[in-house]
């Protein structure tokens, strides 16, 4: 009778265990997912940075100022 509830007792903490591990488990692919997508981004941002750097600096014209007529 003890050995039956002890297994009973060892077969639903390993089931609760197994649980929680699938959990983690998809937990942890979707942040590998998640950080895919973030390095993704974070590359374009830096092309994009990249890109408007260029084109304001293009833009930007030399500008001669010229000294006041004292």
């Amino acid at each position: 009778m003890f050995q039956a509830v002890t297994g009973g007792v060892i077969a639903l903490l390993l089931s609760v265990i197994a649980y929680f591990l699938k959990l983690l488990i998809q937990d942890f692919r979707q942040l590998n997912i998640e950080l895919t997508k973030l390095k993704e981004l974070f590359i374009r941002l830096e092309a994009e940075q990249v890109f408007l750097k260029t084109m304001l600096q293009r833009n930007r014209s030399p500008t001669i100022r010229k000294s006041p007529d004292i």
